[in-house]
């Protein structure tokens, strides 16, 4: 491995560097443009082997490398915000289609108003659609989830986002672990051709399904869903043994072996949060973290052991799910309903760029603890 100092865009652009992509869409959207413009640049060097595709819109991008996925190549994009939502169709498209697309999604906040600052909005609103959803903590996480991601997609033939927050982390400079050795992402990433299409042998994609076969395919689409729960950790492990990274797979836990309180939350706000959970230690508090790399599918089993002896749950969301809180909160508030007294607070924070720091994570765990939150409802924080 080697260290090396890059912001989030460039390990996002160097992870799809390393798995060799062979098909690159894209329509310019910031935060997520530089991303693609070192992807063009080591095209344009002779560094990446990889047909560009210069299109009119986010709709248009996902489509295009829609189409190289479905004759058999590598199809790689990056977008966030109203672009993903206006790729919204296609999303669904490629989902169901079952094809192996890796999307890196710069999270940013979506209209109106207008932002240009981080939060988890977008990919919220693209929950259903049948992606495999991972979140990025850091900038490492952000190189090693895309290389995994391919992995992951390919051996399921299910798309994968691969998350990380808009300028936060797309624009901010952190150390990286590269793998040094092409010839072992080679290894660990062998290229699985799986055309639909073949210009030899003309075949509909697509077509119109009747009740008859529309409900089992889906049934089968989720099942893959479901082995995703089994295939990423395994995936995770494999990448940590093969370039000594330390990667986790659906979810980790820091000091939760005697937590009696479990701060739960997805994205950059784990690094701020276990500066507090640290802090709040060296003051006696049995405090854990619960750091949510996988967000769908839920990992329900996983979440539910690890939080399975603890009283009080903070979950930190920086998405909004209107009438209803945040969507992280809400899935855990599901799964563990009926677990005995426990107390789970859903706190929302960082929307379009806001506070989100120390003082306000603190906030969030003293209103969890306090006699106000029992009926386990959500708070907004740092208004």
């Amino acid at each position: 491995m080697n260290k090396v100092l890059i912001n989030g865009s460039e390990a996002a652009a160097l992870g799809a560097k390393l798995a060799k992509i062979e098909v690159l869409g894209y329509y310019p959207i910031t935060p997520a443009f530089p991303a693609m413009e070192r992807l063009s640049k080591y095209i344009d060097d002779g560094e990446l082997n990889c047909k560009f595709i210069r299109v009119e819109s986010d709709h248009s991008a996902l489509a295009s490398v829609l189409g190289g996925s479905l004759a058999g190549a590598r199809s790689h994009t990056v977008t966030n915000s109203q672009g993903l939502l206006l790729m919204t169709e296609v999303v669904y498209h490629v989902a169901g289609l079952r094809q192996p697309i890796v999307m890196g999604v710069a999270n940013r906040a979506l209209s109106a108003p207008h932002s240009r600052f981080p939060e988890h909005g977008d990919v919220v609103a693209q929950s259903a659609s049948g992606w495999i959803q991972l979140f990025s903590e850091n900038n490492q996480d952000v190189l090693d989830n895309t290389i995994q991601a391919f992995r992951i997609a390919e051996e399921l033939r299910t798309p994968v986002m691969v998350n990380y927050e808009g300028y936060l982390q797309s624009h901010t400079l952190e150390e990286v672990m590269v793998p040094a050795d092409q010839a072992k992402v080679d290894a660990f990433l062998p290229l699985k051709r799986m055309p639909a299409l073949d210009v030899t042998n003309p075949r509909g994609v697509n077509t119109v399904a009747g009740p008859n076969v529309y409900m089992d395919y889906k049934y089968i689409q989720n099942a893959a869903m479901e082995q995703a729960l089994e295939l990423i950790p395994k995936v995770a492990a494999e990448y940590n043994r093969e370039f000594g990274a330390n990667s986790c797979g659906l979810v980790e836990g820091y000091m939760m072996e005697d937590a009696e309180h479990a701060v739960v939350a997805m994205g950059s706000i784990v690094s701020t949060a276990r500066l507090l959970v640290d802090e709040l230690r060296k003051q006696g508090k049995k405090i854990g973290l619960v750091k949510v790399k996988t967000w769908r599918p839920f990992p329900r089993k996983a979440i539910g052991q690890i939080l399975q002896n603890v009283q009080y749950v903070t979950v930190l969301d920086k998405n909004i799910v209107f009438g209803v809180g945040g969507a992280l909160a809400t899935d855990i508030k599901a799964n563990l309903y009926g677990q005995g007294n426990m107390v789970i607070n859903g706190a929302i924070l960082g929307l379009g760029g806001g506070k989100c720091g120390v003082r306000e994570i603190k906030e969030a765990i003293d209103h969890t603890e306090s006699s106000e939150t029992s009926k386990n409802r959500s708070e907004w924080i740092g208004l």
